[in-house]
């Protein structure tokens, strides 16, 4: 450990209090209490949304008097992230449910608010563009800066109710104005993205013909015409931009099939030529890239139960390194930096920790915790996380983590009562962090198994197609080989297991219940899916039978039409027959991801099947239950449910 560091271990164990009783449910169920934080470009601030009671307040921290002052409460919207645009501006996005004339359905509306952090003045970006579509989500993406820190460029799907929209850039003041096209660009239906250089010039556009098959990457020239350097024709997109580099002078793509872990390439912007990128290893994909506000390339965050980083600078990449040494057990994650990178902003979760935030300034070498955001959990009431690997029966590896029950010795972890609870996706993963679901069951006295699936991301394209048509086949016998594998090293009671899961998990306790009925004693699902079928249907007609989105599905699961008996089989509504364990169903009615009728289609087979189910539908949130009081709902129906069950 380097030594200008090891002082903050002391400083870390004086925030540890001493032993009480386990905390309320709100404790987990609520978001925390300071999320988003940002460091401005000159370091000498940050900005965060803070939960006071049930509103979201912007708040402004000042590092050089200690002082915070909120910006402005947030009242009837969800605020979903915040970020600063130079140091005099702090841009809030949010969002809100809403409808609108000439669209059946309701969707999730955001925004984009501007505030001066001196004058404390807002504006709503975009608000007065002209012949902005009316029916859009993800308005509030900035991708780039004007070189005098004035307006931003901003992309968004401009047209009538009543045609298709083209995706274009719009220059966007930051105080007040009106919306210009002027240095923006305009792009057609089939643009999917855009690139800007530092300079605040946009030099590229990401095109996706769905009906033709065809993918390209365009060049903007000089005299604002586009020259395609890229082409490919596919049903699903392989290769997409991510940045551009620093002298500007080549694209930043990132490219699944080039090799077994997702790496990045440079794409020249003179003729399209495709060259590796020092940016690469062969053990992790890229999960993320480092860039500024201008999509410029930094350095890149890999795959894995812990992150790691990759900087083009050397120095900062040991700082990083040093960083993480310091939290050995948690996952530290770098999230912003000043624009000379002297301070830099880590988020650390996991381990003996929860979430919070730490600054490091590189010219004092000192590391400092400033904030947690959630306050109310000890490092007593943080469960125990250790990864394991395990074999499925036909033998492939299976990276899993396990989170302990709290107040329980080492040496008294046997015969638990066990929660299997499968990550949704399913082309994500698990990895080392503060689960608040997680931590609120092992504070419920369980060991909970988090299995890595194969068809999760992040352990090579080999693994992501082993799982390829193999939904409640291959991909269940995985999670149920390591119910099995805890119960076979004695950690867990094979007798009081119960499954729980949430969107493709909550598919994945379903298809438990109904394919294997005598493993598990109850089966939870949170906005699960229910009919496989139903699904597919229901995605054609939202995106169109050539959409790429289509495509990607059918490829995981099956086409409806050609592998309809072969989807049904797997499908645990039409399977309710089976089911022994008693079910507990919850669901949000303004799911816009796994639609509230897959829950209604399961609760009514079952009843209908005369089963144990108990059906909970969440009015007016959402897919992840954004709102306090939903989760607040769903967990504690949840310890009750298992209590019931598997419990003591």
């Amino acid at each position: 450990m380097p030594k200008h560091l090891a002082a903050v271990c002391i400083a870390i164990v004086t925030l540890i209090g001493s032993a009480h009783a386990k905390p309320p449910i709100d404790a987990f169920s609520e978001v925390p209490e300071i999320r988003g934080v940002e460091l401005s470009p000159d370091g000498n601030s940050a900005v965060y949304i803070q939960r006071i009671g049930e509103k979201d307040v912007l708040v402004i921290h000042d590092f050089g008097t200690a002082t915070a002052r909120p910006l402005v409460q947030v009242t009837d919207i969800k605020a979903r992230y915040v970020h600063f645009v130079g140091n005099d501006f702090v841009v809030l996005v949010a969002s809100a449910e809403t409808r609108t004339d000439g669209f059946r359905d309701r969707y999730e509306n955001s925004a984009a608010f501007a505030f001066n952090v001196k004058t404390g003045k807002y504006t709503q970006l975009l608000r007065n563009a002209k012949d902005l579509f009316p029916a859009q989500t993800g308005l509030g993406r900035i991708i780039g800066v004007s070189p005098d820190g004035k307006d931003v460029f901003m992309p968004a799907f401009m047209g009538t109710a009543y045609e298709d929209p083209s995706r274009d850039v719009l220059r966007v003041p930051l105080e007040g104005g009106r919306v210009l096209r002027e240095g923006g660009a305009k792009g057609t239906t089939d643009t999917v993205d855009w690139v800007m250089n530092s300079s605040g010039q946009v030099v590229a556009r990401e095109q996706f013909n769905e009906n033709r098959d065809i993918h390209q990457i365009q060049k903007r020239e000089s005299n604002g015409s586009w020259k395609t350097i890229y082409e490919n024709k596919t049903e699903i997109p392989t290769l997409g931009m991510v940045g551009v580099s620093s002298d500007g002078q080549s694209l930043i793509v990132v490219n699944v099939q080039e090799s077994e872990f997702l790496s990045l390439s440079n794409m020249s912007l003179a003729d399209g030529k495709i060259t590796p990128s020092p940016m690469r290893r062969e053990d992790a994909s890229v999960a993320a890239t480092v860039s500024d506000i201008n999509n410029v390339i930094y350095g890149v965050r890999y795959s894995g139960m812990f992150p790691s980083y990759d900087m083009f600078d050397a120095a900062v990449q040991a700082e990083i390194r040093a960083v993480q040494q310091v939290y050995i057990t948690s996952a530290v994650y770098l999230t912003s930096w000043s624009n000379d990178w002297s301070k830099m902003l880590f988020f650390i979760e996991g381990g003996p920790l929860t979430e919070q935030y730490a600054l490091y300034d590189r010219k004092a070498k000192k590391l400092t915790p400033i904030v947690s955001s959630r306050p109310s959990i000890k490092r007593e009431d943080v469960g125990e996380v250790i990864t394991i690997e395990y074999k499925a029966r036909d033998g492939l590896k299976i990276p899993a983590l396990i989170t302990w029950p709290t107040g329980i010795a080492a040496a008294d972890r046997k015969n638990l009562p066990l929660v299997v609870m499968p990550h949704g996706g399913p082309e994500a993963y698990d990895a080392v962090g503060f689960d608040w679901m997680a931590q609120f069951l092992a504070n419920e006295g369980y060991v909970v198994l988090q299995p890595n699936f194969r068809g999760s991301s992040g352990f090579g394209n080999s693994f992501v197609e082993a799982g390829y048509g193999e939904w409640g086949r291959k991909m269940q016998d995985d999670i149920t080989d390591g119910a099995n594998a805890l119960a076979t090293m004695g950690w867990a009671d094979a007798d009081r297991t119960c499954i729980v899961g949430w969107s493709y998990g909550g598919y994945a306790a379903l298809a438990s219940g109904a394919l294997t009925p005598d493993r598990y004693k109850c089966v939870a699902a949170i906005a699960g899916v229910s009919d496989l079928n139903e699904m597919l249907v229901s995605e054609r007609k939202e995106h169109g039978v050539n959409s790429s989105t289509v495509a990607y599905w059918e490829l995981l699961i099956g086409d409806p039409k050609e592998d309809k008996e072969a989807i049904q089989a797997v499908s645990p509504s039409t399977l309710a027959a089976n089911f022994k364990a008693p079910v507990l169903l919850v669901h949000g009615t303004d799911d816009k991801v796994v639609p509230v009728r897959q829950s209604d289609l399961m609760h009514d087979a079952l009843r209908d099947a005369k089963k144990n189910v108990r059906y909970i539908k969440i009015p007016g949130d959402d897919h992840s239950l954004v709102d306090n009081n939903s989760r607040r709902q769903m967990l504690t129906a949840l310890g009750e449910f298992l209590a019931q069950n598997i419990g003591k």
